[in-house]
């Protein structure tokens, strides 16, 4: 699937209620989520059907960065691809260690 057509297609679910505002702040709580789903499996160990919750935690946040993209008039392809050449940038440089986001 293109990122673009899951765009299209995920945001055909979107809901009245699902403001800007709430995209944005639903993305942050999706992250949480699964960052809680792994520190409980390093705490308590992996249960078996970690992979399928960390896929549809994966997805939650990927409907809501596709709402956030959206809102600000972006594609998810044209955000992939921007990022993509960031990262080439700074390979070429020799600069993907390190901090800041001019390296």
């Amino acid at each position: 699937m293109r990122l673009n057509d899951y765009q299209a297609e995920a945001m055909s679910f979107r809901l009245p209620s699902a403001c800007e505002k709430y995209a944005l702040l639903n993305l942050t709580g999706e992250v949480g989520e699964l960052n809680s789903l792994l520190a409980k499996a390093l705490r308590d160990g992996p249960k078996f059907d970690i992979e399928l919750n960390i896929k549809k935690e994966l997805g939650d946040i990927l409907w809501c960065l596709s709402a956030v993209a959206a809102d600000n008039g972006m594609t998810l392809e044209e955000i992939a691809r921007s990022n993509i050449n960031k990262l080439s940038g700074r390979k070429k440089k020799n600069s993907l260690q390190g901090s800041g986001d001019e390296r």
